[in-house]
């Protein structure tokens, strides 16, 4: 099932989310005070387009389609940004494509804790070196005073 239609269900099973439904369906005062005073904080932000939930916080753009609280649809929608669709870019572009179709409260923390947990980027995710400074080498007062040597590893032996 896609994304978009699972979403559409889960909302309606949502508590939180299918009195904001009924609210806005048609819109009446009477179901403004079922809702939590986080979500009557922000109820201009949320729409009803295509019977789907919407969340703008700018009316010029298309507003992203809101996914309920329900773990596992939230974790399939990292798993297809981020690791099916996203290719293991990081969490700022994992991010900004999650956020042009979906929302939800503090889905960044959980795309940043999902991209810092991922196996693979972690596996593959070159790891900052650290390097002494440069410095100079002493000279030498006399010679043979002061013998340097390189050792370079990871070559063939016909090399």
């Amino acid at each position: 099932m896609p994304l978009r239609d699972e979403t559409q269900a889960a909302d309606q099973h949502d508590p939180t989310y299918s009195s904001l439904l009924g609210h806005l369906r048609p819109p009446s005062d009477d179901k403004l005070g079922a809702l939590t005073s986080s979500i009557r904080n922000r109820i201009d932000q949320y729409r009803l387009q295509d019977d789907l939930l919407t969340y703008s916080i700018d009316h010029f753009d298309a507003p992203p389609i809101v996914v309920p609280n329900n773990p596992n649809l939230r974790t399939r929608t990292i798993h297809e940004f981020h690791d099916v669709l996203g290719g293991h870019l990081g969490r700022q572009k994992t991010f900004a494509a999650m956020s042009r179709d979906f929302y939800w409260p503090y889905m960044y923390k959980r795309v940043r804790k999902w991209v810092r947990t991922c196996e693979i980027c972690q596996r593959v995710k070159p790891f900052p070196s650290s390097q002494a400074p440069l410095r100079h080498l002493p000279v030498a007062t006399e010679a043979w005073r002061s013998v340097s040597m390189d050792f370079i590893f990871g070559h063939p032996p016909d090399a």
